[in-house]
């Protein structure tokens, strides 16, 4: 009964043929390991049942193919369910229900991983096959919950008992195209004692309650709030590390009440919102960016920038590292931002193009940056155009002036259809950047070519966009490789 069983629970598409043993010249195949079984078989219950449920639903299930002594482990107590009934898992909706409950009434418990990405919102039927779901005992103790709502413009209303069931053993919590069930005072959100990371996409919440849910997790270090709408949302949590916000229009104010450990305040679309960003206190922040003039003030401690403009300059940020900006050519925004963070090593500029540009100003040596005299290593140009002088200078600031730097990347962008040979043009540009005079003898220049395929500007600017998140993420690898060091 359990063989059929296992069986029924690997659909066609999951089944995998068994390779034969080698066959030797003689004719004979080759004798299995001693014992009939491979070295990896001979690890205990335990830790092959945690090698299958980190594999994808898909390839969990098929290991079940390998031999008898794997066939009963993804069913079992030692495989914790790691269930994705997303659009890989089968070609429909319906199917991928279907699937879902297959595997949830085969399974004894308990549940590392549940994703449902489904057209839950438009669907009577998908919301109580859901419902079910959340109800099943083969979900006890569940870490990671994932509730996605495909049905793009509406908002599944996730039920509470879900939450309130799962709050007490939840590590990851991401909700996207849902509507958050507590809607305030009157009915509080449970606490999540072990919570570590919120992701939250298009999810409609108030301000009150996401930040009752914050200020409640005990061990909470990241919080990703993307196309979300909010009027002033205050945050405060001693122990979270990380907050990235990809907004919309709508999202008009973020404060920063008190992070005490907060390392990350990654604006990711700054021209989106938050239109404000107010740090009232974090002591240990080392990442800013994306800024740009999209944020229209930015309140560091009692400093001010409006629209990248200093207006007061009373705070300085010791501790900030990495610095990403997006702004024209203009080294009046940059200066501004030096002289707040003296402590800076990497200064990433996304250049766009805009009435703000200007020549590069002279440096003043009776007024030292301190950033450029003891501690920037490294500053990475994207976007550049190497034909402007503006962008020479803005580039030759640099050379002249960082008396450590070690390392500037040029990200320059190249069109098909310049009359110019894309050698030839890499070369002029590595030719305008040879400054004999440059403040550190030990700083090298490389080049990297972003190539367009018309002279639309449009083109430049979505190709900008493609590559904020990948150059975002490099950034925070860095990031990451330094503070293990």
């Amino acid at each position: 009964m359990e063989d059929a069983a296992a069986a029924a629970a690997v659909t066609p598409e999951m089944q995998v043929r068994k390779r034969p043993r080698p066959v030797r010249a003689d004719g004979r195949q080759d004798p299995p390991p001693s014992g009939g079984l491979d070295l990896i078989s001979r690890l205990p219950d335990a830790v092959l049942g945690t090698v299958v449920s980190l594999l994808p639903t898909k390839d969990g299930a098929r290991t079940q193919a390998l031999s008898r002594r794997w066939r009963p482990l993804w069913r079992s107590a030692d495989a914790p369910l790691n269930l994705a009934a997303a659009p890989d898992l089968a070609g429909d909706d319906g199917s991928r229900a279907a699937l879902a409950s297959r595997i949830l009434s085969g399974h004894p418990g308990p549940a590392r991983r549940l994703s449902l990405r489904l057209a839950l919102a438009l669907s009577p039927r998908s919301q109580g096959e859901a419902d079910g779901w959340f109800r099943s005992a083969s979900l006890a103790g569940l870490q990671d919950l994932e509730v996605t709502n495909l049905e793009w413009g509406s908002h599944y209303p996730l039920p509470p008992h879900p939450l309130l069931r799962f709050a007490p053993t939840l590590c990851l919590l991401r909700l996207g195209g849902c509507r958050f069930p507590f809607p305030g005072q009157a009915s509080p959100p449970p606490r999540f004692p072990r919570l570590k990371q919120i992701m939250l996409f298009d999810v409609r919440i108030s301000e009150d309650t996401l930040q009752s849910v914050i200020s409640s997790c005990a061990v909470l270090q990241s919080v990703s709030l993307h196309n979300m709408s909010f009027s002033r949302l205050c945050i405060s949590s001693p122990t979270l590390r990380s907050i990235s916000v990809e907004g919309v229009f709508t999202f008009r104010e973020l404060v920063i009440v008190d992070a005490p450990c907060l390392e990350r305040l990654l604006p990711i679309y700054p021209n989106g919102g938050p239109a404000t960003i107010r740090v009232i206190r974090a002591p240990r922040l080392e990442v800013l960016g994306f800024l740009s003039q999209g944020i229209s003030r930015l309140h560091l401690g009692t400093t001010v920038f409006q629209r990248m403009i200093a207006v007061t300059m009373t705070t300085k940020m010791r501790t900030l590292k990495i610095l990403v900006l997006e702004c024209a050519p203009n080294l009046d925004f940059v200066v501004d931002f030096l002289k707040c963070f003296p402590c800076l090593e990497k200064l990433y500029v996304i250049f766009s193009e805009g009435k703000d540009m200007n020549i590069a100003p002279k440096y003043d040596l009776l007024d030292p940056i301190e950033c450029l005299e003891l501690h920037l290593k490294e500053v990475v140009l994207k976007n550049y155009c190497g034909g402007h002088r503006l962008y020479m200078d803005f580039a030759k600031f640099f050379l002249l002036n960082a008396k450590v730097l070690r390392k500037m990347e040029i990200g320059a962008r190249y069109s098909y259809k310049s009359n110019c040979n894309i050698d030839n043009w890499m070369c002029y540009l590595r030719r305008q950047l040879q400054v004999e005079n440059r403040a550190s003898k030990d700083a090298s220049v490389e080049v990297k070519v972003n190539k367009f395929t018309r002279h639309d500007p449009r083109s430049r600017r979505w190709c900008l966009s493609q590559g904020l998140k990948s150059e975002l993420a490099k950034i925070l690898r860095e990031f990451v490789r330094l503070r293990c060091c």
